[in-house]
C-alpha cells in the first residue's frame, strides 16, 4: 500500500537523482542541484533552471506516461481503498516508465523485481488472454508506466536490466485481432524501411510482444517526450480530447522548435504518410515522439501504435450509434482550411516537400506502398492472422495503394 497522502517524490533521471516533485495546492519541481550542465528531466525544463511551478496541473513530460483505459481500472481494482492520484501513479510507476525518469518517495529504496519472463514463451503461448491476465497480476506495479487505452503491460525480460523491457498487448473484444492487425502495421512499416523497435506475435496471434525502444544497448536509458508533452499538453482524464486537437504541420513547428535535425523530420514525413496510407485515424499527439541521451543528441522515434483503425466500428458515448472512422486523428495542415480527412496525392506530397523538407516524397510513397503490398503477401498464409482480418485489412489499404498510384502517376 501507498500512502494515503503523497506530496513529495525524489525524481530521477537515468538512475541518479536529479530533483524533487512536490504537490500542495501546485506542482513544483526544484533541481537538487546548481548545474547547468546537469541531465534535464524534460526538454522543456532544462537544468538551467532550478524551480519550476506547474500551477494546478502535473508537468506534460510527467504526466505523459500516466497510465489510463485498461491499465488504470486494473489498479483501481488492484488497489480498491488507495487513493489514487497522480502523485500515486508516479510512485507507482516508480523506475519503470517509457524514458529516462523514475520516481520514489524520499528515503524508500526503489522496489526490485526478482524474476523474469522468457519471450520464446510468450510468443509459443497457446492462450494468450490466460497469459496476459498472469502477467497483468504479477507485473502491475512494473507495468504501471505506459500510457494507452488498449490493454497493454510491461515486463522484465533481463535480469541485468533493472527496468521491464518488453510490452505486451492484448486485443480486446470491442477491437477484435488488434494485436495482428498493429503487427501487420508494423511489418509493412519495417518492409518500407521505417525505423520501428523489434516485434512479433504470439502463435495463436492474441498477443503483440514489442521491445522498448527507449533502453539502449548498454541498458542505459534514453529521454523520450511525445508530441503532446513537447506542446506543452496534458491530455489525461477530463482533458484526454487534447491529444485530437492540432495538425501534423503544428507538430513540425514543435519539432523544429527543440531543433530535432533535418533526417529526422524527413522520418516524421514517413510516419505520417504510411498513417494515412493503411488508415491509422488515431494517430495523434501520443503517437509521436522523440528520443534523446542530451539536448544534442535528438532524434525521432521509431513509429508505435500504429492500427489499421478504419476496419473497426466506435461509440462516441457509451450507448451512443456506432460510426465508423474515415477520418485521421490530426489536420494535416495547420489553419482554418485545415482537415483531417485523409490527404489528396497533392496534399501529401504538398506536405512532404514544403513542411517536412522532403526532396522526393514521391519516392517515399512508392517505398512504403511496396511494403504494405509485401505484407500482404506475406501474411496471407501467416496462420495467426485470420482470413478475415487479413481480407478487412487488405480492403483498408487499399485506399492508400491508389493514393501511391495517383503519385506514381504524376498526380
Amino acid at each position: 500500500m501507498l500512502p494515503e497522502r503523497i506530496r513529495l517524490l525524489d525524481v530521477d533521471v537515468n538512475g541518479s537523482h536529479s530533483g524533487r516533485l512536490a504537490h500542495a495546492s501546485t506542482y513544483t519541481f526544484d533541481y537538487s542541484r546548481d548545474d547547468p550542465a546537469q541531465p534535464s528531466v524534460s526538454l522543456l525544463m532544462p537544468g538551467s533552471n532550478l524551480h519550476f511551478d506547474g500551477g494546478g496541473a502535473l508537468f506534460p513530460a510527467m504526466d505523459m506516461n500516466l497510465p489510463e483505459g485498461y491499465l488504470f481500472l486494473q489498479i483501481r481494482e488492484f488497489f480498491p481503498k488507495q487513493s489514487i492520484t497522480p502523485m500515486h501513479l508516479l510512485a507507482l510507476m516508480g523506475n519503470n516508465g517509457i524514458g529516462r525518469l523514475g520516481y520514489r518517495l524520499p528515503d524508500v529504496p526503489a522496489p526490485t523485481f526478482s524474476s523474469v519472463v522468457n519471450k520464446a514463451d510468450l510468443l509459443s503461448s497457446g492462450n494468450g488472454p490466460a497469459l496476459f491476465q498472469d502477467l497483468m497480476h504479477a507485473y502491475l506495479s512494473t507495468g504501471a508506466g505506459i500510457s494507452g487505452i488498449q490493454p497493454k503491460i510491461m515486463v522484465p525480460d533481463r535480469i541485468t536490466v533493472p527496468v521491464p523491457t518488453l510490452i505486451v498487448k492484448m486485443a480486446s473484444e470491442r477491437y477484435p485481432g488488434l494485436s495482428a492487425n498493429e503487427f501487420m502495421c508494423l511489418s509493412a512499416a519495417r518492409e518500407a524501411g521505417i525505423h520501428v523497435a523489434p516485434f512479433d506475435l504470439s502463435e495463436d496471434g492474441s498477443l503483440l510482444v514489442i521491445e522498448r525502444f527507449d533502453i539502449a544497448s548498454d541498458g542505459s536509458r534514453l529521454g523520450f517526450e511525445d508530441a503532446a508533452s513537447l506542446m506543452g499538453q496534458r491530455v489525461r482524464d477530463t482533458l484526454s480530447d487534447r491529444k485530437y486537437h492540432g495538425s501534423y504541420e503544428r507538430v513540425v513547428a514543435a519539432l523544429k522548435l527543440i531543433n530535432l535535425p533535418d533526417a529526422e523530420l524527413r522520418r516524421f514525413f514517413e510516419q505520417v504518410s504510411f498513417m494515412a496510407m493503411v488508415r491509422n485515424g488515431d494517430g495523434h499527439l501520443k503517437n509521436f515522439g522523440v528520443l534523446y541521451s542530451s539536448n544534442d543528441d535528438l532524434r525521432l522515434a521509431p513509429m508505435f501504435d500504429v492500427v489499421s483503425t478504419s476496419i473497426y466500428k466506435y461509440q462516441r458515448y457509451d450507448g451512443g450509434p456506432e460510426l465508423e472512422d474515415h477520418t485521421m486523428a490530426l489536420k494535416l495542415f495547420a489553419g482554418s482550411k485545415g482537415s483531417k480527412v485523409y490527404p489528396s496525392a497533392a496534399e501529401l506530397l504538398d506536405f512532404g516537400r514544403r513542411i517536412c523538407g522532403v526532396s522526393d516524397p514521391k519516392a517515399v510513397v512508392e517505398r512504403i506502398a511496396q511494403g504494405m503490398r509485401q505484407t500482404l503477401s506475406i501474411c496471407r498464409n501467416d496462420h495467426r492472422i485470420s482470413e478475415n482480418l487479413h481480407s478487412q485489412i487488405s480492403s483498408a489499404w487499399e485506399q492508400g495503394l491508389i493514393l501511391a498510384k495517383e503519385i506514381v502517376r504524376g498526380a
